[in-house]
C-alpha cells in the first residue's frame, strides 16, 4: 500500500508540478551558467578554465533538458502532428544521448577538481608551495581526457535506443480523433535485452557509483590535507593567498558533497532489483534534482567569488531592483529621523559587503 501510494504521488508530481518546475530550473540554470562563463573569462587562470569547462557542460545540460521538456509537452500534451515526424524523433534521440554525455562530463569535471584540489593542498604543505603546478597545459590535458573518456563510454549508450514508428499515437487519438491514422515516430528501447541491460549497468556504474565512491574518498583526503595546511599556516606570509585557497577548497568540497548525495542514491536504487520499480518512478524527480544541482553550482560560484557577485549586482535587472529599493527607502526616510539613521546604517553595511567582494575577486590559480 505504501509503495502504491508513493508511485501515485510520483505520477501526480510528474504530470502537474514537474513540467513548470523543470522549465524554471532550466532557464535559471542556463542563464546562471552563461553568466558564469562570460564573467570567469575576464579573470582567466587554469582553475577558472576548468570551472568554465564544467559550466559549459551544465549549460548544455540545462538547454538540453529544456528542449526535451518542450518536446514532450508539444508531442504528448498538445499532440501537435509536427512532432510526430521522423526527424523530430531523431532529434530527440540526439537530445537523450547528449544529456547522458554532458551529465557524465559534468561529474568527471568534479572528479578532476577534487584531484587538482588535493594536489594543490599537498603542494601548499610542501617546501615548494610557491611553485604553481596547475598550469594551462595540464588543464588542457585534463579537459581533453575528460571529453575523450566520456565519448568513449557514451558510444555504446547511443545504441540503447532507436526511433520506431507507430500507426497512430493512441493517447492523442483518444483526445483528438482527427489525428487517427497519422503515423507517429517515437524513441524506444532496442529489441535486445543484453544491450539494454549492459548499457543500463554501464551508465549507472560509470556515471554514479564509481564517481560517488571516489569523491567520498577524495573528500576525506582533502579534509585531512586541509587540516594539515591549517596547522602549518604560519609558514605562509601571504594570508590573502591562504584565504583564497581555503575559500576555493570549501567551494569544491561543497560541490563534491552535493554530487555524492545526488548521484549515489540514484545509482544504488537503480541497480537494486528490489527498488528498480521505484527508481523508474523517480525519473522525473531525479531530473528535477539534477537541474537543481546545476543551479546550486552557480550559486556556489557566486558565494565564493566576489567578482561574480559584483557582476551579478551590476546586471540591469538587479540594478533596477536596487534603485527601486533606494527610492522606497528615501521616501520612508523623509518621514522620520530614525528611519534615516537606519538607511545610513544600511548604506554602511552595503559598503562593507562591497569591500569584501573586492577582496575575493577570483579563485586561486594553484
Amino acid at each position: 500500500a505504501t509503495m502504491n501510494a508513493t508511485l501515485a504521488g510520483l505520477t501526480w508530481y510528474g504530470s502537474t508540478i514537474h513540467p513548470p518546475l523543470v522549465l524554471v530550473l532550466c532557464i535559471s540554470g542556463a542563464c546562471g551558467h552563461l553568466f558564469t562563463i562570460t564573467t570567469l573569462q575576464t579573470m582567466l587562470n587554469p582553475t577558472n578554465a576548468l570551472l568554465i569547462s564544467m559550466s559549459c557542460c551544465q549549460l548544455l545540460l540545462c538547454v538540453n533538458f529544456l528542449y526535451s521538456t518542450l518536446f514532450k509537452w508539444a508531442s504528448d500534451d498538445l499532440c501537435l502532428p509536427f512532432f510526430f515526424s521522423e526527424w523530430t524523433a531523431r532529434s530527440m534521440h540526439i537530445s537523450v544521448s547528449l544529456a547522458v554525455l554532458v551529465h557524465m562530463a559534468g561529474v568527471f569535471h568534479v572528479v578532476a577538481l577534487s584531484i587538482v584540489r588535493y594536489y594543490s593542498l599537498k603542494k601548499l604543505a610542501a617546501a615548494n608551495s610557491s611553485i604553481p603546478w596547475f598550469t594551462y597545459p595540464i588543464c588542457k590535458r585534463i579537459i581533453v581526457v575528460i571529453y575523450i573518456t566520456v565519448c568513449f563510454i557514451a558510444i555504446p549508450l547511443f545504441s540503447m535506443s532507436e526511433v520506431g514508428m507507430r500507426e497512430e499515437k493512441q493517447d492523442c487519438v483518444e483526445r483528438f480523433p482527427e489525428l487517427s491514422n497519422i503515423p507517429s515516430y517515437e524513441l524506444q528501447m532496442v529489441d535486445n535485452q543484453f544491450i539494454v541491460t549492459f548499457n543500463f549497468w554501464l551508465f549507472h556504474i560509470c556515471d554514479k557509483i564509481i564517481p560517488s565512491v571516489f569523491l567520498s574518498a577524495m573528500t576525506w583526503l582533502i579534509l585531512q590535507k586541509l587540516n594539515e595546511v591549517r596547522k602549518m599556516s604560519e609558514r605562509f606570509a601571504n594570508s590573502q593567498r591562504d584565504r583564497q585557497h581555503h575559500r576555493t577548497t570549501k567551494m569544491i568540497l561543497t560541490i563534491m558533497f552535493v554530487f555524492i548525495i545526488v548521484e549515489l542514491p540514484q545509482g544504488l536504487l537503480a541497480l537494486n532489483p528490489y527498488t528498480f520499480e521505484l527508481s523508474n518512478a523517480l525519473g522525473d524527480l531525479n531530473e528535477m534534482i539534477t537541474l537543481l544541482t546545476s543551479c546550486i553550482i552557480f550559486a556556489l560560484f557566486c558565494t565564493t567569488n566576489g567578482k561574480l557577485r559584483q557582476a551579478l549586482f551590476d546586471t540591469p535587472c538587479v540594478r533596477f531592483l536596487r534603485s527601486a529599493d533606494v527610492t522606497i527607502s528615501d521616501r520612508l526616510c523623509r518621514r522620520g529621523p530614525r528611519r534615516k539613521d537606519g538607511s545610513m546604517m544600511k548604506q554602511k553595511m552595503l559598503e562593507v559587503v562591497t569591500s569584501e567582494m573586492d577582496r575575493s575577486s577570483r579563485f586561486d590559480s594553484v
